[in-house]
């Protein structure tokens, strides 16, 4: 497969990373406007496909091959069996994308399939195509699904803007943004910036409202993920470097995912705070 811009080289490079070292998420989003699949040119038979459906496809096949690379099985059996909706561990839910709304029947269907042992593979993977049309009922049904999520399961949301999706849901998932890379946007000062504020964190964020300081974690992951795309596209920069802010961005998740699972928040901040400190070494926690 041929990847047309650095944001999609990204978003392959993070799934890679989350499989390497086993840090797959429940819950993805993978976002995009439609109209953006024309920028990929595919080197296989869903070239016409949804972007979002083909990163979504890849990456289930590549946690059923046990493989570290996202793409590079076209011609694998178990790539083919899930694009013709017959392999048993991948669940379709949405597919009929004329219909004006997913209800909450077929979503009690998928929840009910995906506490079940996987039949064939290691794991158990739904595709949620345009999740925005998940009905109230639908999502709150999903979400308490998320909150306690059966092991080794994985729910992918296609979904043209994560804002389409409950706030709650959104806090419970990992976005892969596949928009079109010149339209991305970009934080003022982005260039000169260096690290996360690791001494912010440790002072202020344990004492912060729990929403409060969610929203800033979500700040934090929306800036790692600008600064991902904008060393993406500086071919000079080292890769190593690019890595550091994946990581990063992986812990921020993980920091907000602790706080909605009500542990103790200093802890959280103190944790977060000496995690990044390893990460960028320049920046003093304490004074």
């Amino acid at each position: 497969m041929f990847l047309a811009n650095n944001t999609q080289k990204l978003a392959a490079r993070i799934l890679e990373a989350h499989i390497k070292e086993n840090r797959v998420a429940s819950s993805y989003i993978f976002s995009g406007r439609e109209e953006n699949s024309i920028t990929a040119e595919m080197d296989t038979d869903q070239g016409s496909a949804d972007i979002k459906e083909t990163f979504a496809v890849a990456f289930a096949c590549a946690l059923e091959n046990g493989a570290k690379k996202l793409f590079g099985f076209e011609d694998s059996l178990i790539l083919q069996r899930i694009c013709n909706r017959n392999y048993p561990d991948v669940r379709w839910l949405g597919e009929d994308r004329d219909a004006r709304s997913i209800k909450i029947e077929a979503v009690r269907e998928v929840i009910q399939w995906a506490y079940r042992k996987p039949y064939e593979g290691s794991w158990k993977i739904c595709m949620v195509v345009k999740a925005e049309r998940l009905t109230e009922e639908a999502a709150n049904a999903f979400l308490k699904t998320l909150e306690e999520p059966p092991e080794r399961t994985v729910f992918c949301l296609l979904v043209e803007e994560k804002g389409h999706l409950l706030e709650t849901i959104q806090s419970r998932s990992f976005e892969i943004r596949l928009m079109a890379a010149a339209v991305q946007p970009t934080h003022a000062g982005l260039s000169s910036l260096e690290a996360l504020p690791v001494r912010e964190i440790f002072e202020t964020y344990a004492t912060l409202p729990r929403e409060e300081a969610k929203q800033k974690l979500d700040g934090l992951m929306s800036l790692s993920r600008e600064k991902i795309y904008e060393l993406a596209s500086e071919k000079k920069d080292p890769a190593e470097n690019i890595q550091r802010w994946i990581e990063a961005m992986d812990l921020l998740y993980d920091s907000k995912a602790a706080l909605d699972m009500n542990v103790n928040q200093k802890l959280m901040a103190t944790r977060l705070a000496m995690r990044l400190r390893r990460l960028f070494p320049s920046q003093k926690v304490f004074m």
